[in-house]
């Protein structure tokens, strides 16, 4: 069941005057199902139901990226290291994976406890359907530039065996599954400047644009 609290947000999120907002710190099986039936009500309505599954992966995916970079954030602030400094964000990422793997609860509480939270955000505007993941915590410059550099290789790349074969040697998988996600639009038909990934007023987004119909 949708919240009434959505309902005419998704509405007016489907005639383009305001987005509908989700937001989240955990993301967790409930949530999950929660956003697909929104996501299905919205895509239903605008004409384009065939996409749910992509979308659907691609919002977990996102929404995986995001949460990790909030979590990053509270692990850094506990260990005493600082992200920006290249020697102790590696010392951090060493044991960041199993500290947090480990204590998953004691994580998702801090999340709540510091506002680090997820907004999921739809919204039709004119021929095109928009579709967005943000969490308050700029992503930090190296990883931003290893992101940018998986969706520049996607434009190149014909299937996922290709792009696999480039990357997956690369350190942390960092923007592998965003590369995915590209690969599986661009298999549906869509091309070009659907996909941005940029850092804005304290916040990073992951957005996906589409043209409603395909000529």
């Amino acid at each position: 069941m949708i919240k009434n609290a959505h309902r005419q947000q998704l509405l007016l999120a489907q005639e383009g005057q305001k987005p509908l907002l989700i937001k989240t710190y955990t993301f967790l099986p409930n949530a999950q199902r929660y956003v697909d039936r929104l996501l299905q009500v919205f895509l239903d309505e605008i004409g384009v139901s065939s996409l749910f599954d992509t979308l659907s992966f691609c919002i977990r995916e996102l929404v995986v990226n995001a949460k990790k970079a909030n979590t990053k954030r509270v692990f850094f602030k506990r260990s005493g290291l600082n992200p920006d400094n290249p020697e102790q964000y590696l010392l951090g990422m060493e044991s960041f994976k199993r500290e947090t793997l480990g204590q998953q609860e004691l994580y998702w509480s801090l999340l709540k406890e510091d506002d680090l939270f997820i907004k999921i955000e739809f919204l039709k505007w004119q021929d095109t359907c928009s579709v967005a993941v943000r969490n308050n915590v700029e992503v930090l410059p190296e990883e931003l530039a290893r992101v940018r550099d998986k969706i520049e290789k996607s434009q190149r790349y014909e299937n996922l065996e290709e792009a696999f074969a480039e990357v997956l040697d690369e350190s942390e998988g960092a923007g592998l599954g965003i590369l995915v996600l590209i690969m599986m639009l661009k298999r549906l038909g869509f091309w070009g400047e659907f996909f941005q990934f940029y850092t804005m007023g304290g916040e990073t987004v992951a957005r996906i644009i589409l043209p409603l119909t395909l000529d």
